[in-house]
């Protein structure tokens, strides 16, 4: 009963807290797990920091009209230097250095009414990702919304089939190979300043 009434007070909060017109600055760290015939792996990359507006939309919510986040492939950590050389081979690292995600138009009280309104709420947003000089758009879960004082946390999952952004997946000593589906999942931290 205590866990619904804190769950009851932080959505009040976030409901009502001006923090959310302004200027959003955001950080997040992303673990992907990936399964190949010989086991499962996984594996860490922290995203570059990014920043973007948020506004009043014209019935009064709030709206973010556009993130645009970067994650360096040469960042990517599966703590086993012949698997992330292999990963690396695959992205092209030389020559494509960044995967880049975009969120465009979110429905900041949206998310918020979605995942706040019981234990285990979702609210979903479209992300599209380019992977090399491939793009797609994916489904991405927001669960785990929190709030204390300007920062705001949530936590984020989406898949990624390597087939659909043209990528062969690395095999290890020519019998082991990565399967096609990966799972990401992160931890968002955004720091909100008001407008004046």
């Amino acid at each position: 009963m205590m866990k619904m009434v804190r769950i009851a007070i932080a959505f009040l909060l976030l409901s009502a807290s001006p923090a959310w017109a302004g200027e959003i600055k955001g950080t997040c760290f992303l673990r992907f797990v990936g399964v190949s015939t010989l086991h499962d792996f996984s594996g860490t990359v922290l995203c570059q920091p990014f920043s973007a507006g948020l506004v009043k939309s014209a019935d009064g919510g709030t709206t973010i009209p556009a993130v645009e986040v970067d994650v360096l492939v040469d960042g990517m950590d599966t703590d086993n230097e012949s698997r992330d050389d292999k990963l690396r081979e695959m992205f092209q690292s030389d020559r494509f250095p960044r995967i880049h995600g975009t969120v465009k138009d979110i429905d900041a009280d949206g998310i918020r009414r979605e995942v706040g309104k019981e234990e285990g709420g979702k609210a979903f947003f479209d992300l599209t990702l380019t992977v090399r000089d491939v793009e797609r758009t994916i489904q991405a879960t927001v669960t785990n919304l929190r709030e204390e004082g300007n920062q705001v946390g949530f936590d984020v999952e989406f898949p990624v089939s390597l087939k659909e952004f043209g990528l062969k997946a690395p095999s290890f000593l020519g019998i082991f190979r990565v399967r096609d589906k990966l799972t990401v999942t992160g931890n968002v931290l955004l720091e909100i300043s008001s407008k004046e």
